[in-house]
């Protein structure tokens, strides 16, 4: 058997707890992080914080050995997978991903959205507001929603940090 790539689902800000205890069963971890400034009532600080909160990445052959080796670690929710065995992540998005992080330019998470899905305002004068996602203007570089009000809609140019899904 080939090696590949699987999304593991953690518990709730035990990432890099779970990537150390892989690490020391010899499983190859990606557990990609960004360095953010964080504020704090006295001060600024940098600190890592996980790409994809609550994920991280495993290359391992999937054998019913392996497979329940990584389940039973302690912090691990479960192996991502369409069907009732996990499913693998496509060697190239790992790749990419891999190579953008180690590139050294700004990298920002941005919401995975498809026209026509409900999204939030989490910042700005509009925090709140929810709205439907209509499409992305590249030309701005901001999301365009559509917020129903009235039986009406109105639309708004928002940052694509400003919104995330509902």
């Amino acid at each position: 058997m080939i090696p590949e790539w699987y999304a593991v689902r953690t518990m709730s800000r035990h990432e890099q707890r779970v990537t150390d205890r892989l690490t020391s069963k010899a499983f190859q971890v990606f557990y990609p992080t960004l360095e953010v400034w964080s504020q704090w009532k006295d001060r600024k600080t940098k600190v890592r914080k996980p790409l994809f909160p609550g994920y991280l990445f495993i290359q391992f052959e999937l054998t019913r050995e392996a497979w329940i080796e990584v389940l039973k670690t302690p912090g691990v929710a479960n192996i991502l997978g369409y069907t009732d065995e996990p499913t693998p992540v496509p060697e190239e998005q790992i790749h990419s991903v891999q190579t953008v992080l180690t590139a050294g330019v700004p990298v920002r998470p941005h919401p995975y959205l498809n026209v026509g899905d409900k999204v939030i305002v989490i910042e700005g004068p509009l925090k709140g507001a929810i709205g439907i996602f209509t499409g992305f203007d590249h030309k701005k570089g901001k999301l365009i929603i559509s917020v129903d009000l009235l039986c009406r809609s109105i639309e708004v140019e928002l940052e694509t940090r400003e919104v995330e899904k509902f």
